[in-house]
């Protein structure tokens, strides 16, 4: 009978943070679940881990990780394969899932093991895919796979924006009562932070409600900027024209725009810089990822890319423009399109003409990025007019449930 509490994890980086943030997610909430899992992660990176983790040792190849009530295993992927002999063997290998996250394969290491003629067990592969809007990602949801052994079973594990899919992993987001710090048991996480952006989060918002939007200063904007590496000159224009638009009637209104720390920052100061720095901007460090999830639920809006700040910002409810990463013959736009499609029907009509305008013009890299539309897109933001398609979006995403959730549930099923 096979033992489904334990877990094996694989994970390939391949860029700096965004495919080990996926997987550091997805195990904090299968062990937030069910704490007796015994969890093995196996990372190609581990100074990456350790970025989203302190406590990870990147130069230990075997270690153990302390995560609340849970311990996981660490494995380097480039394990020696000497020590590898000492650690897993045929007869001793313990695991019937493995989730092979990101279609990653598999270390040279293990797939000589499952793969080796006297290797009998039956192992369940699921392939934890790249989030996608698209309708593929429903049709090949839980969809078998072949391998070439019939003892090794796969299958594709979707994450996506229907309840078709796995969903999207949902984290606790920790939470901060600003007129009462010590009642929180997270209030940690903003003390963490450095102090700049301590004070400045403190003073843009007096509490977090029940429902998970800060509640802002009506004389403050604040704005997260994580972007791929491109021009920001009309980005920095739109948010310009945003505060000098709101500044003719409320002249204490300002911006300030915390910019993730990085090669993205550059062209953004560059371009801020270029036309006289017309509003505050503060640069964040990296932070660790319990960290980020508690700042960016403190911004009012939200600029994000990738896979797992794209999650992050839809669940928070918060409004937010996502850069798909650029592809051959512009095809991140229908990427793009495939996502505003599962938008659409959550906000009115000239709501949607706005973030869909600009969503399109800032994901075209033939094209020149239109400042106008994102200006009127954070007006609307900024006077609650399309705030509440955000909020019932994110509503929805909370509704279809936590992939880990489903995950644990399938791999009950087996």
């Amino acid at each position: 009978m096979q033992n489904n509490n334990k877990i094996m994890i694989l994970c390939k980086v391949v860029d700096n943070f965004g495919d080990i943030g996926v997987v550091y997610r997805l195990a904090r909430s299968l062990s937030d679940l069910r704490p007796e899992l015994e969890l093995t992660l196996v990372v190609s990176n581990l100074e990456s881990f350790h970025k989203m983790a302190s406590a990870i040792d990147p130069n230990k190849q075997i270690q153990d990780f302390k995560y609340k009530n849970s311990t996981w295993k660490i494995i380097d992927w480039n394990l020696k394969t000497k020590r590898n002999a000492d650690l897993l063997t045929p007869s001793n290998f313990p695991f019937s899932i493995i989730l092979e996250c990101f279609q990653c394969g598999r270390p040279d290491w293990l797939e000589n093991l499952l793969f080796s003629d006297d290797f009998t067990e039956t192992v369940q592969i699921l392939n934890i895919d790249y989030l996608t809007a698209e309708d593929y990602a429903e049709d090949f949801h839980l969809l078998k796979s072949g391998t070439r052994k019939a003892n090794i079973k796969k299958r594709f594990f979707m994450p996506g924006f229907t309840e078709k899919t796995g969903g999207l992993v949902i984290n606790e987001v920790p939470s901060f009562d600003a007129k009462n710090p010590g009642a929180s048991a997270k209030a940690a996480a903003l003390s963490a932070l450095p102090l700049s952006l301590h004070s400045s989060v403190r003073a843009a918002h007096s509490g977090t409600p029940s429902g998970g939007a800060p509640i802002a200063s009506p004389s403050s904007f604040n704005i997260f900027f994580f972007a791929y590496e491109d021009d920001c000159t009309a980005v920095v224009q739109g948010i310009s024209q945003f505060q000098e638009t709101i500044c003719e009637t409320e002249q204490d209104f300002s911006v300030t725009v915390f910019v993730a720390d990085g090669k993205s920052s550059i062209p953004f100061e560059n371009a801020w810089k270029k036309i006289n720095s017309p509003f505050k901007i503060e640069k964040i460090p990296f932070l660790q990822q319990e960290e980020f999830d508690f700042f960016i639920n403190q911004m009012d809006f939200l600029f994000v890319r990738g896979e797992d700040s794209l999650a992050r910002a839809a669940l928070s409810g918060l409004p937010y423009i996502w850069q798909a990463y650029k592809q051959d013959e512009n095809y991140q736009l229908v990427k793009v399109n495939a996502l505003l499609d599962q938008m659409e029907s959550y906000f009115s009509e000239n709501d949607f003409r706005e973030i869909k305008s600009f969503w399109q013009s800032y994901n075209d890299y033939e094209n020149p990025t239109d400042s106008d539309s994102l200006t009127k897109m954070l007006i609307s933001s900024r006077n609650q007019k399309n705030t509440e398609g955000f909020r019932r979006f994110s509503q929805k995403l909370h509704k279809n449930g936590n992939l880990a959730e489903h995950l644990l549930a399938f791999i009950d099923s087996l």
